[in-house]
């Protein structure tokens, strides 16, 4: 522990020192120059003239890079905009139909240069604009290939690791080595305002009413539970994590602290590519692949994969004080478990240009994984006068399979103005979760347990986009139809028969559906000096039915509807300082997970279950966020606040046998604010650094049934109002280097305060990893070492829960330190001509259904063996 104290001692240190030598970060001095982004013929230049010196207007030049082979756009180019002294005036990206437009330029002589990757730069020069607010459109340019670049270009740098764009922050986990061989868990640990606990449950800013997609849409692994979905998922497999705070009204209403996107990799060249890697450690292996073709206007791409964890012990105690109804009891419980887990999964996607205005796309993913847990669990439960209610010590297996199937289709059609577009995207998901546990005690079977669940879920979706002038509107409408089911079922064994029997009380069978129709509207205005205006509102009807098998008559649920307003503000200043405000109200649904009503009793003391009749939740969300950006280096502020009503909670409570149930309902009330810091530095070519914090005041009421004794000396249900306010903090450093030959280094550290909850909290948590990595002379590859928590042997987390009538405290040990090797290796043959391989889609991204809350039942709640245990 004193080596990570020094190491994260240096860091912040060697960020302070940095930061207060940056130029233009004090005294006045210097400040960002314009072309430090890279636009063509930059890097050569001696001089660079500093942005307020340089004359601005309203007039454009526009146009199109267009390749000279295949006749197609040039996408992602980069196009700078000269003076006649041959300085760099401004610049743009090309977008995906290779058009590119150069705004706020004065009346003058000027010349575009248009540069891409795999192509001889093409420069067209004396463009005269005569008037203030003229536009010249410089028509098609044409893009010869230029195959010497190809072999003689040389990357030096690093790429950065956070990037802070206009609505989301990206983590770029492609240049993280430390998380290679590991799993989405290890990745979003490292995200900014994000925070995963020991368990993979993920919140952002202290809150857990989010929602996690893949590749800008849902999935059918997301369904049911995250906490053990991104267990599943490969960190080799990810691109980068796009974490949205304020998500405008295009978006689905969902998520009230916001979303996550998870990107994972593509190959983008022509011709035949791709890559493998695989690895293994202490902990645990994995393996992934992927491979490309395109042919003309058809192009395919196969990812496969799979990862698994094992020597993953934990061990803990409960302590547990209650008095309810005049019956004082304690309990004791210690116990000790082991988890394997195994996952694969591999999809396949097709992309078919139909022509350059027309262009489709269909994928398929099939998913399997399986999560067992055995261990033994002992029990002591008795009177304050000593008196034994239950003991027993029990063998526990647990058994927790899904398969997972996704089907996308994508149709979008383009016109002849940039940004103008319709798309029609449709989707289907089914995910098959079951969930067994069986007990032993003596050797000899006791008890089990089986409960499958479906999810079934379909959804189409029209989006339409239309640019006028600096403007934009968007519309669109979508329609969820989603089906759930739970057949859940209790067995006894029977010493006389020596067979199960079943429990007709604890068995049942349970549907619900549900329905949503959306519409959206949103406008985006630029206004002049830099302003910017965007407003959009949605409309969502939600329509739920839900029956238990054994009862003729339907769960009364009512219909709702949602009117969600959301509000923007930014401004952009002079030097690339930008600040932004924005407004929102969110809704979050409850997911099966939340609504399942099975009843684990994989611990008979600590029983768990769901609740079908939960209502959505309701927040409203304000944002401000300052962000600039200087050379390679950024900083981003932000300060925010959230009030939500109708607030899914986890409610646990004791009866007067000293048994705890644990469930979901709408009991509570938050009233969030704080702020988060994110610093990310580059004072050297080869040394990055960065680090961040967020800090939270978390304000839970609620109300809770409890017995209270009356003046008759009689027990009545009462209402009694609690809650529960504090501090939330957590804060990481990493720091990586790019040695000579191919070698790089990198090391990351978090630490997080305890959470608030609404009856206790949960313990604090720390961790940190370092990595090396050796590439291939070829560049072809590369090979990998991590180290896991290497100077600490396990984790100690603490956590309480309590109310009027008990209070229980549980102390957990996590066993993670570990090693880990890797070794991934790219093939094929790499070809611009003809375009990027896969065009870039809208996706189908549901994301009204709140999910995950560290359940491992597959529906309802679950208290872990030894306490604590939660996430468009």
């Amino acid at each position: 522990m004193k080596k990570l104290n020094l190491l994260l001692l240096f860091i912040v240190g060697t960020v302070i020192t940095t930061f207060a030598q940056m130029p233009g970060m004090g005294g006045g001095g210097g400040g960002m120059r314009m072309g430090g982004g890279g636009f063509p013929g930059m890097m050569n230049q001696q001089q660079q003239v500093p942005q307020e010196e340089i004359p601005r207007g309203s007039a454009k030049i526009s146009g199109k890079l267009i390749d000279s082979t295949t006749n197609k756009p040039v996408e992602f180019a980069s196009v700078a905009v000269y003076d006649k002294n041959n300085k760099v005036v401004d610049g743009a990206m090309t977008d995906m139909n290779g058009a590119f437009t150069v705004k706020n330029l004065a009346k003058g002589t000027y010349k575009v240069v248009g540069s891409f990757i795999g192509y001889k730069n093409v420069v067209i020069g004396k463009i005269e604009i005569k008037a203030n607010k003229e536009e010249v459109n410089v028509g098609s340019l044409l893009m010869a290939t230029d195959t010497k670049v190809l072999n003689e270009v040389t990357v030096t740098g690093q790429a950065a690791l956070i990037e802070d764009k206009v609505d989301r922050l990206v983590y770029n986990a492609d240049k993280d080595i430390t998380s290679r061989g590991g799993t989405a868990e290890d990745v979003l640990r490292k995200v900014p305002m994000l925070t995963v606990d020991m368990d993979g449950n993920v919140q952002m800013r202290g809150s857990g009413n989010i929602k996690v997609l893949i590749n800008n849409k849902p999935s059918s692994i997301l369904a049911t539970n995250v906490a053990d979905a991104i267990k599943q998922i490969p960190a080799d497999m990810i691109k980068s994590v796009e974490v949205i705070t304020s998500p405008s009204a295009k978006y689905d209403a969902e998520g009230t602290a916001g979303i996550i996107n998870i990107v994972t990799k593509k190959n983008n060249l022509q011709g035949l590519t791709g890559f493998v890697n695989g690895g293994a450690g202490w902990r645990g292996a994995n393996a992934f692949g992927n491979i490309n073709m395109r042919k003309k206007k058809i192009g395919t791409s196969l990812n496969f994969g799979g990862n698994s964890s094992y020597n993953t012990p934990s061990n803990g105690t409960t302590s547990r004080n209650s008095s309810v109804r005049g019956v004082e009891t304690t309990f004791n419980q210690s116990d000790e478990s082991n988890v394997r887990r195994l996952f694969a999964n591999t999809q396949l996607s097709i992309d078919y240009d139909i022509n350059s205005k027309n262009s489709m796309s269909l994928s398929a993913r099939y998913g399997l994984g399986n999560f067992n847990t055995t261990g033994v669990q002992s029990s002591l439960l008795k009177t304050i006068s000593g008196s034994i209610l239950q003991q027993f010590t029990q063998d526990t297996k647990n058994i927790r399979d899904n398969k997972s199937v996704d089907l996308d289709f994508n149709y979008t059609k383009t016109f002849k103005e940039q940004g103008h577009e319709l798309a029609f995207l449709a989707q289907h998901g089914r995910n098959v979760r079951t969930t067994d546990f069986t007990n032993a005690r003596l050797g000899l079977p006791f008890n089990k347990s089986n409960n499958d669940g479906i999810n079934s879920e379909s959804t189409f979706q029209l989006d339409y986009t239309y640019p006028f002038k600096k403007n934009i509107f968007e519309v669109g409408a979508k329609y969820i139809l989603r089906d759930v089911t739970s057949n859940f079922d209790f067995f006894n064994w029977d010493n006389n028969s020596s067979s199960y029997i079943i429990q007709p009380s604890r068995t049942n069978n349970f549907s619900y559906n549900q329905d949503v129709a959306a519409a959206y509207s949103t406008l985006t205005i630029a206004l002049p000096k830099k302003w910017g205006f965007k407003a959009g509102v949605r409309y969502e009807n939600t329509q739920i039915t839900a029956k238990f098998q054994t009862s003729d008559k339907p769960i009364l649920i009512p219909a709702y509807d949602n009117i969600i307003p959301t509000v923007t503000v930014s401004k952009d200043f002079p030097k690339n300082h930008k600040i932004k405000f924005s407004y929102g109200q969110r809704i979050q649904r409850p997911s099966l997970e939340f609504l399942n009503p099975f009843v684990n009793y994989a611990d008979p003391l600590n029983i768990s279950y769901g609740n079908p009749l939960l209502k959505p939740e309701l927040s409203h969300s304000f944002e401000f966020n300052y962000s600039t950006f200087f050379k390679a280096n950024s900083i981003n502020v932000s300060l925010f606040r959230r009030f939500t009503d109708n607030n899914i909670t986890t409610v646990r409570s004791v009866d007067d046998k000293g048994i705890v149930t644990s469930t979901f309902d709408n009991i509570g009330k938050t009233n969030f604010y704080g702020g988060s810091v994110f610093i990310n530095l580059q004072p050297t070519k080869n040394l990055r650094i960065g680090g961040g914090t967020n800090i939270t005041n978390n304000l839970l009421s609620g109300s809770i049934v409890i017995p209270v004794l009356q003046t008759d000396n009689t027990y009545k249900s009462t209402v009694v109002a609690i809650s529960n306010e504090g501090w939330n903090a957590n804060v990481n450093f990493n720091a990586s280097y790019t040695f000579t030959k191919g070698w790089g280094a990198q090391a990351f550290g978090f630490m997080g305060s305890r959470q608030i909850q609404l009856q206790g909290y949960q313990g604090s948590f720390r961790f940190y990893n370092l990595g090396a990595k050796k590439d291939f002379k070829n560049k072809k590859g590369s090979f990998n070492i991590g180290l896991d928590n290497p100077f600490t042997s396990s984790l100690k987390i603490k956590g309480e829960t309590s109310d009027p009538t008990f209070k229980s405290a549980n102390t957990r040990y996590i066993y993670n330190r570990g090693i880990r090797f890797s070794i991934n290796y790219m093939f094929g043959k790499m070809d611009f001509n003809g375009g990027s391989m896969f065009r870039s889609k809208k996706k189908v991204s549901n994301d009204d259904a709140k999910a995950g809350e560290g359940d491992s039942s597959g529906g309802g709640a679950q208290q872990p063996a030894a306490g604590g245990g939660r996430p468009r």
